[in-house]
């Protein structure tokens, strides 16, 4: 930290603080030892000699013979113990009476000394006035300190209690340290002590990589843990993926389980408050963004329900959606909250999700808050809505008969029937009753059903229904859960979902764009002369000029002329519609009426979908037609509809520096390019390298590295988004079980369940007097006596 030397000369240094910058008392997953900060709290407490080692005074490396000297230069003391000189390079060795401008230097450069030595350091005691200001330091060996104590007793252990954990010892009462302190005088900080000598061997360059100063996650490894875990990428993936990127374990040394205790951390950073979080978050973001819709609902402080809908979702919805799709998914967070995605189909036939929510059950009073917080966000009803059946009815027609459930013949004549949207109802009636006949399904319960609630799902009934052919089955929805599941896993707690959610809904929009952008500055290539042609190329997304494109050539090739009746401004035409063979296999009629320019079609191609079918455009064909009609040009099937959406939004919502985060951005992007340009010369690739160590030595002041505490605060901070309060007066839902989640039992084959009975005591039957596993109640005879 910077230091103004008036702070320093103003302030009395009466307060002292002793601290460990390594938290020794935090419990890692497995692997590394428990140590625990014993060192003493008075601030000379280092100055102390530690059993038989000797002194400076006493040796010196001067003492061992040239020949023997390669990394370190180990000594016998008289009464047989040993310690251990560092050889390193002298102008890295500090010396007592040097200078330096701050803390972060100094121990920047001792460091730099530790490495080469083949030691790891710790921040230890530290001296600090009442403003505030550091005018003492000790930076000391990692080994520095006693040993913690650990008492075991054979005698005394809790059956079932927590094993005795078997860990290493670190601390070895090491001395060796530099100690500096602030000299009013000349503004800096000097070293006025200064110990050299190790009482353990130490490193060489090779094992250095495995120390735990190496070990330690920096930012980059905390974004790669933090993004991967809402992106769907474990941790051992993510460390992987990681090592190989930085040229493997030489210059990546933390471990995976280094990224799982840092995972570990931020998980119980956030606690049990993340529906708390959740709810902030979502508020946070309709303060900003006033068209940000989130309602929710909570019961006993435990969050129900919750709805949200961002701007761009609404502005979706408005423009295409009259026909929507929903369906739940399981398995998103761990809270087994049941995640309701709302879809909708954009103008180029992508799906786009139009508003989202989470519920504890799937259950009447929940699924009508949903959908009443769905109206009041959106304002009107969807013409159209496409939901699942019950899960179990899923499995009903493999139970109905094996052969039924494989046989290619049933299924393609089911098939044909049901999704046949040019069948009248009455004819549907009869084709089902004779399929039934056929097959030998009379009274059978699942069909009935099917076909008593037969106006709900077969096309027949909802034909003339608006936009109705855009979906015809729950496969939207069931494909966005697929798309979310991509990001989302079950172990994210509510904070982690909505930022998988947030990462899932910026593909999907990115997509969007993507598409928006290749139909601006792209033109399709056209295969006739036609002017209708040309005149959809330049009115509709690409997407749906290609299927325009398909219905003209259809109606080239494939649709012939019946007959014409002209009834004055009426032309009533019979198109017939062939197969590839050039067999006739239906006839429609297109009605046309001249004087309002319209044209209608029994097939019914424009009212379920939205566009002019081949049977119509024969005629316009016919007719020499230059364009269609304004009125068969459906708005939500054009271009330019939705804005681009880029911007994330943790930015669109200010819930980063906007600043910092583009010129982070710019940061990592301007360092990949230079390393792309001098990877190929060796000696502009070393000057590159020696520029970065210089200007980060040369920064060290006004720019001083934060310890690792920090930095994981900062990190968890900049991730969520949102402070974790306080008290959380909105709790995770608590003993969800949904649908399928099993009974925590498994199936036990006889055997099995023999040997588990055998085990059990045996008892006296008060009803035979006889000795087994049975009572009174049970009992074989029981039956028999009455």
């Amino acid at each position: 930290m910077d230091i103004d030397p008036t702070l320093i000369e103003d302030a009395p240094e009466e307060e002292y603080e002793t601290t460990d910058m390594m938290n020794f008392s935090q419990t890692v997953v497995e692997g590394d030892l428990l140590d625990e900060c014993n060192h003493d709290t008075n601030f000379d407490a280092f100055d102390a000699p530690i059993g038989r080692v000797a002194s400076n005074e006493e040796f010196s490396p001067a003492m061992v013979e040239e020949e023997d000297v390669i990394t370190q230069f180990p000594v016998e003391t008289p009464r047989g113990s040993k310690v251990w000189y560092p050889n390193v390079d002298v102008t890295l060795k500090p010396k007592i009476g040097d200078y330096y401008e701050s803390v972060s230097v100094a121990e920047a450069t001792y460091r730099k000394y530790a490495e080469q030595a083949g030691f790891d350091v710790r921040l230890s005691n530290k001296k600090i006035n009442k403003l505030g200001v550091i005018t003492g330091r000790y930076f000391v060996c990692s080994r520095t300190g006693k040993p913690p104590e650990k008492y075991f007793d054979s005698l005394d252990v809790v059956p079932g209690g927590r094993k005795q954990r078997n860990s290493n010892i670190k601390r070895t009462g090491c001395q060796a340290c530099m100690k500096i302190h602030f000299v009013k005088e000349r503004g800096r900080y000097e070293i006025y002590k200064f110990v050299e000598k190790h009482n353990h061997e130490l490193f060489i360059p090779e094992e250095m990589i495995f120390l735990r100063a190496r070990r330690q996650l920096q930012y980059a490894d905390h974004r790669v843990v933090m993004h991967g875990s809402t992106s769907k990428i474990g941790i051992t993936k993510a460390h992987r993926m990681r090592n190989a990127l930085k040229g493997g374990t030489e210059f990546s040394s933390c471990t995976a389980r280094d990224y799982l205790n840092f995972k570990r951390d931020m998980m119980k950073h956030v606690g049990n408050k993340d529906a708390q979080m959740l709810v902030n978050k979502l508020e946070n973001r309709r303060k900003v963004c006033p068209e940000y819709f989130v309602e929710y609902k909570r019961k006993d402080n435990e969050l129900i329900s919750i709805f949200w809908a961002d701007e761009t979702a609404r502005l979706n919805y408005k423009m295409f959606g009259d026909v929507i799709s929903f369906d739940a998914t399981y398995r998103t967070n761990k809270h087994a909250m049941i995640f309701v995605p709302f879809v909708a189909i954009d103008n180029h036939k992508s799906s786009v999700v139009v508003g989202a929510a989470l519920i504890n059950g799937e259950n009447i009073p929940n699924y009508t808050w949903i959908l009443q917080a769905f109206m009041k966000a959106h304002g009107r009803q969807p013409l159209f809505v496409i939901t699942d059946q019950c899960p179990a009815m899923k499995q009903a027609i493999p139970m109905i008969s094996s052969y039924l459930a494989h046989s290619t013949p049933f299924r393609s004549d089911f098939n044909k029937l049901v999704w046949n949207v040019h069948l009248e109802p009455v004819v549907f009636e009869k084709k089902w009753n004779e399929m039934i006949d056929s097959y030998g399904l009379q009274g059978d319960g699942w069909f009935d059903e099917m076909y008593r609630i037969r106006e709900s799902w077969i096309p027949a009934y909802y034909k003339d229904c608006h936009m109705s052919g855009l979906m015809k089955t729950t496969s939207r929805s069931e494909s966005i859960n697929a798309f979310f599941n991509v990001f989302a896993e079950y172990e994210n707690d509510l904070t982690g979902f909505i930022t998988a959610f947030d990462n899932a809904i910026d593909e999907q929009r990115g997509k969007h764009g993507s598409l928006e952008v290749t139909t601006k500055c792209s033109a399709p290539r056209l295969v006739s002369p036609c002017d209708i042609e040309a005149q959809a190329a330049k009115v509709y997304t690409r997407r749906i000029f290609f299927d325009i494109q398909n219905e003209l050539r259809k109606a080239v090739w494939r649709c012939g002329w019946g007959t014409c009746v002209e009834d004055g401004e009426t032309k009533i035409y019979m198109i017939t519609h062939k197969n590839k063979r050039k067999e006739v296999k239906a006839t429609y009629k297109v009605v046309q009426i001249k004087k309002d320019n319209t044209i209608d079609c029994s097939c019914n191609l424009f009212v379920r979908i939205g566009i002019l079918c081949r049977h119509a455009l024969k005629v316009m064909l016919n007719d020499e037609s230059d364009c269609i009609p304004e009125k068969y040009i459906l708005q939500r099937w054009r271009r330019d509809l939705v804005p681009v959406q880029w911007l994330p939004p943790s930015i669109r919502y200010g819930e980063v520096d906007v600043d910092k985060h583009r010129l982070m951005g710019k940061a990592f992007n301007v360092f990949e390019h230079q390393v792309a340009r001098v990877r190929q010369n060796n000696e502009a690739l070393s000057n590159f390298v020696d520029y970065m160590e210089k200007w980060d030595f040369a920064n060290a002041v006004d720019v001083p590295t934060q310890s690792q505490s920090e930095m994981k605060q900062a990190s968890f901070e900049e991730h969520l988004g949102v402070a974790v309060p306080e008290n959380a007066e909105t709790l995770p839902p608590t003993g969800i079980r949904n649908k399928g989640c099993g009974t925590n039992s498994r199936m036990k084959s006889s055997k099995e369940r023999a040997i588990s009975k055998g085990k059990k005591l045996k008892r006296k039957c008060r009803l035979c007097l006889q000795e087994g596993t049975h009572d009174s109640r049970n009992c074989p005879t029981r039956d028999a006596r009455k």
